[in-house]
């Protein structure tokens, strides 16, 4: 004979039973009871309903929490993207604006000329490579307060194909000067060349360095004037010389004589203990092939430029005054 539990007891395991929390055994006694006592039967539905509301309510608001994280995610992903865009194309434009309008720096162009009109300086020049355009220029101050003209370049475009430029500046300020591609501009308007200004920087007191000889004569201009030569030197006894060997012929030997005789005084001048040049040359004549030579003394270039050829050699300014006197130019 089955004992009846009490309602009670079956009402204190009901919570766990509507909740699928008790065992096996005790879930069939509750069953059993749950058919026989109404009472009991309608307390668990009651219960069972508020239980299915709870978990409805609670997978309502897990499901709302997705969705807000769903939409929390799809806006960080937005805003990284929308991010990486605006830098992506503010890195473009920026990279744009340096190649096509503001530029940089460059080295690649010539001064075509240089012109001192009054208080103003003329400049204009032209790049060597089509691919790139006249930009814009500015005055930087170096270390020595000398001002140098930088130009800039940018790639050419639609809107810019302009490879020369012409540019108009003020004299610098009194006692300073202004750097235009190796060239010196002063404030009274005197101009110094960039060949002065290297011919003076490689001034060479020995005529045995066969090397600091070399680049004082490619400066000077001999072998694009004249043709190749060989050097041979003479450094055994006073006065040291130097001979200059023409491998290429010529068919104008007044011409050749007068310009030999302009390199001379300028070597000379520039070489600390050189006394003589000399050179062999071979003119083509209407009878064939003549060896002819030439020589000049540290005295004759003296003669020649009307003053100590020597001392020319003390500025830059000297060198270019040599060098506008013997009308020698590297252009």
């Amino acid at each position: 004979m089955s004992r009846k539990i009490p309602c009670e007891i079956i009402k204190d395991l009901m919570p766990l039973y509507a909740d699928g929390l008790t065992s096996e055994a005790t879930g069939q006694e509750i069953e059993a009871h749950l058919k026989e006592c109404g009472e009991c039967r309608r307390m668990y539905q009651r219960m069972k309903q508020e239980v299915e509301g709870e978990k409805e309510a609670v997978g309502s608001t897990e499901a709302e929490e997705i969705d807000y994280l769903k939409k929390v995610k799809r806006r960080n992903l937005q805003n990284v993207l929308l991010g990486a865009g605006a830098v992506f194309l503010a890195m473009a434009l920026a990279v744009f604006m340096k190649l096509f309008i503001i530029g940089y720096p460059s080295d690649a162009y010539i001064i075509t000329y240089t012109d001192i009109n009054g208080s103003q300086v003329r400049v204009g020049g032209s790049f060597y490579n089509s691919a790139s355009v006249f930009s814009r220029y500015k005055m930087v101050r170096k270390d020595d307060g000398t001002e140098e003209m930088v130009v800039y370049a940018c790639l050419a475009s639609p809107w810019n194909r302009n490879g020369t430029f012409n540019l108009e500046m003020g004299l610098p300020a009194e006692g300073m000067q202004m750097d235009i591609r190796g060239m010196t501009v002063k404030s009274n308007g005197e101009v110094v060349s960039r060949q002065a200004n290297e011919l003076f920087k490689a001034k060479n007191p020995y005529i045995g360095d066969a090397s600091a000889d070399g680049k004082l004569a490619g400066l000077v201009g001999i072998s694009k004037s004249l043709g190749v030569f060989k050097n041979q030197l003479q450094t055994s006894e006073e006065p040291y010389g130097w001979t200059l060997n023409f491998e290429d012929s010529t068919s104008n030997s007044a011409t050749f004589e007068e310009k030999m005789k302009a390199f001379s005084c300028m070597l000379i001048a520039l070489t600390g203990n050189l006394g003589e040049v000399q050179w062999n040359y071979t003119v083509e004549l209407e009878d064939g092939p003549v060896q002819r030579s030439g020589r000049m003394t540290e005295a004759e270039c003296s003669e020649y430029v009307g003053a100590p050829v020597k001392s020319f050699a003390d500025s830059p300014e000297g060198v270019q005054a040599l060098l506008d006197l013997l009308e020698i130019s590297d252009r």
